[in-house]
């Protein structure tokens, strides 16, 4: 294969939806081509039909679906029209995936140097002694420390970061022309996602490999790709540099994700009261585990004397990487998790002394917005019931809990008939704007919300950061915003938390945090923003 040649070209493809869906093609007469060396990264909303289109290189679609049109050229073959067994020989040894999620990837059963070596030995290479060194040399590769102890590891025992390098390994075995990487950074922490974004670069560069990169995140764009494919409900609406769609964008729609990027500006925020509301004193929590006649117990110390206070009208950001602790702490203030050290205190009352049976009472004045709405809502009720259970369970009578159900879901921005709709019928974002609804029911006086957008799209994430922010301005409430995404901090927090292992290493005002760190860690984080070099919120405000 020249330089000059495609390492694949789709030609006019379109991908049939059942008969039923909002539209008739899940990807419509979409065509595109990728280069050896070359990223090109497919970004677009959720059923934009931008992994549809990337697991069509596969044959990999999901159930349901069909080209109903087009071509995939690969080295010169039609992949539309082959057949299972010929994808089968082409998977993995020519065209290999990086996949989201890496725990849902990998066998958790299997160690996860069985699960390359049997990808070796389905396609007859490496074998025996050279199967181990190879992977052991990938491992090394894709910087993985001490691949000889890894190599014998299960999934669940390694970090995210960890489980995605071994991904990437597996996707590098048999050196293939081309990569289809889908979202797989989305679940990581700012500093992991940019050093497998560093990686990916250095595949590219070193071994020519070409990568089409599935996102939905602007900023992953502006790190790593050399090209940008807008996609629109299964169409292609722009195509170009990264530099021309990001600083020049032509289409609408091009325009409305760009503008959605939440910057690193700190926004200016309505002050809070002086009314302390929330008072969290050398708080800790050890889990501890294993431990035998043969062996010694495990203690990790996930929070270590946290020390820290919330106004009315506040939103406290708790940020840092995953394994920082930031997720237990905020459990910790609901008691959802038992703190074993410190004091909680609310509205003046230490909320540890207060015996667990006891606390119910309490809890209708902290609550929580958890990270993924579909896992949080009961699926087989319907958005009325879900909203009333709370209330109902405190003693409100039936009529105050209907009557807050029908104002809580207009103040969050929802139809009055969508109280009749189970939650699976609602997109990620209107469900989390239920799970909000939810925690207001009871009126409380401190919200907890513990990653609330890292899953959903940039517009839909704006929105859902503007209802905070109104709901803020309205209610007054205290809130402890739990997130990762210092984008997201900047335009919510008026004061910052870093957590590192455990400890907040730094806490203070946003704007003094974002203006001048002092920790290496909160620099570290800084450093790690996807797509700050770019300037993207210059090019929000230009577009």
């Amino acid at each position: 294969m020249s330089m000059a040649e495609p390492v694949v070209s789709i030609e006019n493809l379109s991908i049939a939806l059942p008969i039923g869906g909002d539209r008739a093609h899940a990807v419509e007469d979409v065509s595109f081509k990728v280069m050896p060396g070359e990223i090109v990264c497919v970004v677009g909303e959720s059923g934009s039909g931008k992994s549809v289109a990337a697991s069509t290189l596969m044959g990999l679609l999901p159930h349901g679906l069909k080209i109903a049109s087009g071509k995939v050229i690969f080295a010169g073959e039609d992949l539309a029209h082959a057949s299972e067994a010929r994808l089968r020989a082409l998977r993995g040894r020519e065209v290999s995936m990086i996949f989201q999620e890496p725990l849902s990837a990998l066998n958790p059963l299997i160690r996860v140097g069985d699960q390359i070596t049997e990808l070796l030995n389905a396609h007859g290479a490496y074998p025996g002694k050279a199967g181990r060194a190879r992977i052991l040399e990938l491992f090394g590769y894709v910087g993985l420390p001490e691949p000889e102890r890894l190599i014998e590891a299960y999934p669940f025992q390694m970090s995210g970061g960890q489980r995605q390098r071994v991904v990437i390994a597996m996707a590098l075995a048999l050196e293939p022309k081309l990569i289809l990487a889908d979202e797989p950074t989305t679940a990581l922490d700012v500093t992991t996602q940019a050093q497998v974004l560093d990686l990916l670069r250095r595949i590219r560069d070193e071994r020519g490999t070409a990568i089409l990169f599935v996102t939905h995140d602007f900023g992953v764009v502006a790190d790593i790709a050399d090209r940008v494919l807008v996609m629109e409900r299964g169409r292609l609406v722009e195509a170009g540099t990264v530099e021309d769609v990001l600083q020049r964008p032509q289409h609408p729609y091009t325009k409305k994700l760009i503008a959605a990027v939440p910057h690193l500006d700190p926004a200016a925020l309505p002050p809070p009261s002086e009314e302390v509301v929330l008072s969290v004193e050398k708080v800790g929590k050890t889990f501890r585990s294993g431990g035998g006649w043969f062996r010694k117990a495990r203690h990790v110390k996930a929070v270590d004397g946290a020390n820290f206070t919330v106004k009315r009208g506040e939103t406290l950001g708790i940020i840092g990487e995953s394994g920082s602790g930031k997720s237990t702490l905020g459990r910790s203030i609901l008691r959802l998790i038992e703190p074993d050290a410190g004091r909680i205190l609310f509205a003046g009352r230490d909320l540890t002394s207060i015996p667990r049976g006891e606390f119910r009472s309490e809890r209708q004045h902290l609550q929580m917005v958890f990270q993924d709405p579909l896992s949080s809502l009961n699926p087989r009720k319907r958005v009325m019931t879900i909203l009333m259970d709370g209330p109902l369970a405190h003693g409100i009578s039936r009529a105050e809990a209907e009557r807050r159900a029908a104002e809580l879901i207009r103040l969050v921005g929802l139809e009055p008939a969508a109280l009749e709709r189970f939650p699976h019928e609602f997109s990620g974002g209107q469900r989390q704007r239920i799970g909000i609804a939810r925690a207001l029911m009871l009126e409380p006086a401190v919200i907890v919300a513990d990653e609330p957008v890292s899953a959903l799209d940039v517009s839909v994430q704006a929105q859902v950061l503007e209802l905070f922010n109104d709901l803020q301005r309205r209610l007054r409430l205290a809130m402890v915003f739990i997130t990762h995404d210092l984008r997201v901090a900047a335009q919510l927090c008026h004061s910052i938390a870093v957590m590192q292992r455990g400890v907040i290493v730094e806490y203070g005002p946003t704007a003094e945090i974002f203006a001048d760190p002092q920790h290496a860690y909160t620099r570290q984080l800084f450093a790690a923003v996807p797509g700050r070099a770019f300037d993207l919120s210059r090019q929000q405000h230009s577009a």
